[in-house]
């Protein structure tokens, strides 16, 4: 190593170090001569500057360069000494110029030491300390390096306009010199996820993000650790730590069968217990199925029995195409313990999610929609409640299973059924209610069949009266419906999807505000259109002119209406209201039977409601009195006993 005795100053530029140091101290004739020679040899500042410029450096570039040749003791001026003058003893100076070693080479010879480690002893502290060095230097030679072009493509200094034409040949160099410095940053991260990959349990997790940074393929990654036949050693725990990882991970990358067939057999003879991890990873898809059998079958010998094992069994089988085998696996837990098994490991149903935004049915889901609609149901219905999936990605996975007319909106009802989410409550309101309301545009009442565009659905789940019984959010149907919508005067499906809209708007949580623009596509011309109708205008207090509408187009459906409706503080319209638009219209067409039943049973509940006073002030100037005298006596005798 070189001494630099009297180092007065120090400054780096890029790959250069320049050195300013004070010579050897002189006698008095010594100096005498010297002091002559630098008169004459010296120069000014330009001369030094001329002697950077010749190495190929640029002082106006670098404020450190500048402040070393602005010192006094650079600038001084050296004449040359009378004999007779004496002069005290002096020094000179001595400028050094120093080319460093490239980072590069220094990598490749830190890399070439390292393999003295790696045969001896690969898992010493010193290796890993060597390797991690050599990435510090790397990391922060990119780091140089990319100001070094921020630099270039900047703003030119004056000197480096004058050299123009030199400036694609410095980018071609600088980014050549990247180049070399990210491939050899990826083989350094390989080369320490080597080391942590074997490394105690301490450590081992440091594998992961080496080998991520190296840009190694999990493949590529399983070929570097594969003990050698000889050796005793099994795969190390930061090696599994990095498979576990990366087979957790919802990546678009599948293994080959060779590949996936490996990683059964590492996870099969190493950690055996994340099989059924292993199993439901969509990388695992080329798996091959019977292979994958018999190693899940030596671990249901020896670690016993359980759901989620079953269910990636009965996977397996439904990929050999064997169905018999399949049904049996399948039907070995109840459904409620399957459902557990899928809340336990959802990729078992459900590829994707996290990251991504859309989730994919697996192969085993395709089936359940087949065979079994409501285990798949109850199975997207808890692993939303348990915060597995969302409520568009679950609406995402029943379009691709091309069940959204059918078990989607199963799945909406028995979402409405479990959940407590006030906002997820409202959404599932709001869309079940444009659902019914789609189905029954679809549905023609009179002829008691579907229109020819209309989807064709099957049974939902639940039936109208299912919802009603288990579920608060659906309301018992107000009696007076009935009148307005018998159950013979439609089809099965559009009675059911009548029911349960009229069940919700019965119901305390939908909002009446919110669904009239979607009721606006129903006509009242049909009785089932008017009840909806009907309906909603009751609900938002319009007693007045319901009463006047159900008159109009039911008559025979007002007293139902009205023992239903017309109670507690809304009881005075019986006689404020009802009565006079009975007496009103009954005088208009006296035959009308209905109306004078109607107007009967009204008198019967306003005798028991007033007094005889204001009851002779409700008879009309005209009504007959033997038609009111009746019902004057049931007052006044009401009125007595009380």
């Amino acid at each position: 190593m070189q001494l630099f005795i009297g180092l007065r100053s120090v400054c780096v530029y890029g790959r250069h170090v320049i050195l300013l140091s004070t010579a050897d101290t002189e006698t008095s004739e010594e100096t005498e001569r010297t002091t002559q020679r630098r008169g004459l040899e010296l120069k000014e500042h330009t001369m030094l500057t001329g002697i950077f410029l010749a190495v190929g450096i640029d002082p106006a570039t670098t404020p450190a360069l500048e402040s070393l040749l602005s010192r006094p003791f650079l600038s001084r001026k050296w004449t040359i000494s009378s004999p007779k003058e004496t002069s005290a003893a002096g020094h000179g100076w001595n400028l050094y110029v120093v080319d460093t070693v490239s980072p590069f080479t220094l990598y490749q010879e830190m890399v070439e030491y390292s393999q003295h480690y790696a045969e001896t002893s690969p898992q010493a502290q010193s290796l890993r300390h060597l390797l991690s060095e050599a990435h510090l230097l790397l990391r922060a030679s990119l780091l140089q390096t990319s100001e070094q072009q921020q630099h270039s493509e900047g703003d030119p200094t004056p000197s480096q306009q004058k050299d123009t034409d030199r400036q694609p040949e410095r980018q071609t160099a600088l980014q050549t010199d990247r180049q070399e410095l990210e491939e050899a940053l990826r083989q350094n991260c390989a080369q320490l996820g080597d080391c942590f990959s074997r490394a105690s349990q301490k450590d081992c997790h440091l594998a992961l993000p080496y080998y991520r940074m190296s840009g190694l393929s999990v493949t590529e990654v399983m070929v570097r650790n594969r003990p050698h036949p000889s050796s005793p050693h099994s795969y190390g725990p930061g090696f599994l730590f990095y498979l576990k990882h990366y087979l957790l991970e919802e990546t678009e990358q599948t293994l080959n069968q060779e590949s996936a067939d490996e990683v059964i057999d590492i996870f099969g003879q190493s950690d055996p217990s994340e099989l059924i991890t292993v199993c439901a990873s969509p990388s695992m898809i080329n798996v091959s199925p019977a292979r994958t059998l018999q190693i899940l079958q030596r671990l249901e010998d020896t670690a016993g029995v359980s759901v989620p094992l079953t269910i990636t069994m009965a996977t397996m089988m439904l990929r050999l195409d064997d169905l018999p085998q399949y049904t049996q696996l399948i039907n070995r837990h109840a459904e409620m313990l399957l459902v557990y098994g899928f809340i336990e490991e959802p990729r078992l149903l459900l590829h994707g999610g996290g990251q991504h935004a859309h989730v994919r049915p697996t192969a085993l889901a395709h089936q359940l929609a087949k065979l079994q609609p409501g285990l798949l149901v109850a199975a997207m219905v808890a692993l939303h409640e348990n915060n597995k999936v969302q409520l568009e990605q679950a609406d995402h996975v029943f379009k691709e299973l091309g069940c959204e007319n059918c078990l989607q909106v199963d799945f909406w009802e028995a979402m409405l059924m479990a959940s407590s989410q006030e906002a997820v409550i409202q959404e599932l309101l709001f869309r079940l209610a444009s659902v019914y309301i789609d189905q029954l545009t679809y549905t023609n009442s009179d002829t008691h069949s579907s229109v020819l565009h209309a989807p064709q659905r099957r049974r939902s789940l639940k039936s109208a009266d299912d919802l009603i019984n288990s579920c608060s959010h659906y309301g018992a149907l107000y009696p007076w419906l009935t009148v307005l919508s018998p159950a013979y005067s439609t089809s099965f499906q559009h009675q059911e999807s009548l029911h349960k809209l009229q069940s919700l708007l019965c119901g305390p949580s939908l909002s009446i505000g919110s669904v009239l623009p979607l009721l606006e596509r129903l006509s009242e011309e049909t009785l089932w259109g008017f009840s909806l109708h009907l309906l909603c205008a009751t609900r938002r207090g319009q007693y007045d002119s319901s009463i006047e509408k159900l008159l109009d187009r039911c008559p025979q459906a007002i007293i139902a209406y009205a023992n239903h409706q017309l109670q507690d503080k809304n009881m005075a319209l019986w006689w404020q209201k009802l009565l006079p638009e009975l007496c009103n219209r009954t005088r208009a067409a006296a035959e009308n039977s209905i109306l004078l039943a109607a107007l009967k049973e009204t008198l019967v509940v306003v005798a028991m409601e007033t007094s005889p006073t204001d009851f002779l002030e409700l008879i009309p100037d005209d009504g007959t009195a033997a038609y009111f005298l009746p019902h004057l006596l049931t007052c006044s005798q009401r009125h007595l006993l009380t």
